[in-house]
């Protein structure tokens, strides 16, 4: 039997800015056989290529899968922590898409509480060995991308279109001269620091 796997990664993590996303994807082994493309965790495949996939999925609904996106806020990342959020946000995405027959595979170490009642493992690099997890790193990816270029587009002094939110040189040194913008991880280092620094 050809039974469905949800594949669920994040992205953002890291990021010192705006929201981490949750993808969940589901599907049978045999979707990728139709594929065009070979799918692989997204950071190890170009920007044109993770942008083809996308479009590939959304221009082809039709097909046997589904996904579900789930945004992790940056207040709540404020508010509690970024592995609560993420964990939290995993499980909201399964629920919503999986039933207690499908298989999940979780990218990490770590599997949500809430989804203790799944048939749920995890698997450290799972984005670059298991599909489901790949396509949604990959879903999850540019999507965010997208949404951090849009970001730019409002605050464009920190190059958030090339840099995502991470922590680059140029990131750093326009947060240094003109300052925290109200997109930023105010609990994340260098954030947290130079707000300190800013109000003594």
């Amino acid at each position: 039997m050809n039974k469905y796997i949800v594949g669920v990664d994040e992205v953002g993590r890291g990021s010192l800015v705006g929201s981490v996303i949750i993808c969940a994807f589901k599907s049978q082994n045999s979707l990728f056989e139709e594929f065009p493309f070979k799918v692989r965790d997204s950071k190890k495949i170009s920007k044109v290529k993770r942008e083809k996939i996308f479009d590939f999925l959304k221009e082809n609904n039709k097909l046997n899968f589904s996904y579900k996106i789930v945004f992790g806020k940056k207040r709540d990342i404020e508010k509690t922590n970024i592995h609560k959020v993420v964990l939290d946000s995993m499980a909201r995405a399964v629920k919503s898409i999986a039933n207690s027959q499908d298989q999940v595979i979780i990218d990490g170490s770590f599997i949500p509480k809430d989804l203790m009642n799944y048939n749920v493992s995890s698997m450290v690099k799972a984005d670059d060995k298991i599909e489901q997890v790949s396509a949604a790193s990959i879903i999850a990816k540019v999507f965010r991308d997208k949404l951090m270029t849009k970001l730019h587009s409002i605050e464009n002094f920190y190059e958030w279109n090339k840099n995502a939110g991470y922590g680059t040189k140029n990131h750093l040194s326009a947060v240094n001269k003109v300052g925290v913008s109200q997109y930023h991880r105010k609990t994340y280092q260098p954030i947290c620091q130079l707000i300190t620094k800013l109000s003594t």
